[in-house]
């Protein structure tokens, strides 16, 4: 009668019954792999987002409309004399100085170099930038109208008061065979406007 009392006593003690532990077992490896799961869904969606921040881009996309009415306000504001600087980054990365003088450029810097043929002064001048973005958007307009896939992706931001080129992101498609994207950015960091005389 006491062997069963204790046996009773020893079986509480020890927590569940044998059946019952193989259950319990289960149940916590359900629980902990549901957890592990869930835990890698959110960690995936966080470095997805992190992920596409790092390589969003909010420059506008490029039209020709937009390209073209950009043009049409610069025309309609632009400045005589200016000095003007150009961060560029991608293959050939390299900040751009000009002078622009009566509307035309009479100097130009290279990472602090100076330029010396003068028919290189005028490519980092305002007027240079949208012959550039010019000859870009052509492109487009050829590809698009033999129905072929775009080789380049152009977006860009014009500066509220004179609409100069602000920002401009040229992304060549890599429509090379074997060729990868490559991306090309001029960031305006100094655009100096200088009053007759100076």
């Amino acid at each position: 009668m006491f062997d069963r009392a204790d046996n009773a006593d020893e079986s509480s003690a020890g927590g569940l019954e044998p059946a019952k532990r193989p259950r319990r077992a289960a149940a916590i490896l359900r629980r902990f792999v549901a957890f592990m799961f869930l835990g890698l869904a959110i960690g995936g969606i966080v470095a997805l987002f992190i992920l596409r921040q790092a390589n969003y881009d909010p420059t506008p996309t490029l039209t020709p409309e937009l390209f073209e009415a950009a043009h049409e306000r610069w025309k309609a504001a632009a400045p005589r004399n200016y000095d003007i600087e150009v961060r560029v980054t991608g293959p050939q990365a390299a900040v751009y100085r000009a002078e622009v003088r009566d509307g035309e450029p009479i100097a130009a810097w290279r990472n602090g170099q100076s330029l010396t043929s003068r028919r290189t002064f005028g490519t980092w001048s305002v007027i240079g930038m949208f012959a550039t973005i010019s000859r870009d958007i052509e492109v487009l307009e050829r590809a698009a109208a033999k129905g072929a896939q775009m080789p380049l992706i152009l977006r860009a931001e014009f500066d509220t008061q004179y609409s100069y080129p602000a920002r401009y992101r040229r992304i060549d498609n890599g429509s090379r065979k074997g060729g990868d994207a490559i991306a090309v950015t001029w960031d305006v960091v100094e655009f100096r406007v200088i009053e007759a005389g100076q």
